[in-house]
Parts: structure tokens; C-alpha cells; sequence
């Protein structure tokens, strides 16, 4: 990860360009009176694990209750194209 270091004033006139710089990957220094007084960096974003584990556990099977004949997408009086998403998926009967 790259560093730029910037002035208060700098930081001031050019905020929006900062971000997206931030946005990019680089963290930024920013000083005031030559000393080290913020620093922009990007978000680190992680995992929940255990609600991801939580999640998955609750949707674990729930295509099995699902019957392609009976897709309200399909039936008489439908758009055309409102039933295509499910065109060519494989259920177990």
C-alpha cells in the first residue's frame, strides 16, 4: 500500500481527490505544521463468520420445496420474459 503525505491545507483543498485516492488503496499523512496530525487510509472490510456459518445453515435446503410448474412467473396470463430466469436449472423431483 502506497503513502502520500499532505498539508492541512492541501488536505482541505483537494478533499475530494484525497478520497478517491483512499478509495484506490493509498493512505494518506496529513500535517500541520510539520508534524503528523491525521491519517486517511482505506476501510478494511472483513468476513462474520459466524453469521455467514448462521445464514447458511438457515438456507441449507431450501430449493427443495421449490416445483418449477408451479412458478407464478409461468403460469397463464404472464409476461414472456418474466420466466426466463429459471429456464434450465436441474430440480430434484
Amino acid at each position: 500500500m502506497s503513502t502520500i503525505r499532505v498539508s492541512a491545507t492541501s488536505a482541505r483543498n483537494n478533499f475530494f481527490e484525497l478520497l478517491n485516492q483512499v478509495a484506490l488503496g493509498t493512505q494518506v499523512i496529513i500535517e500541520r505544521d510539520s508534524k503528523e496530525v491525521a491519517l486517511l487510509s482505506p476501510k478494511k472490510y472483513t468476513l462474520d463468520k459466524v453469521a455467514l456459518l448462521k445464514a447458511s445453515k438457515k438456507v441449507h435446503g431450501i430449493w427443495k420445496d421449490y416445483d418449477p410448474e408451479d412458478n407464478p412467473l409461468r403460469r397463464k396470463g404472464a409476461a414472456d420474459f418474466l420466466g426466463r430466469w429459471d429456464k434450465g436449472l436441474k430440480f430434484k423431483k
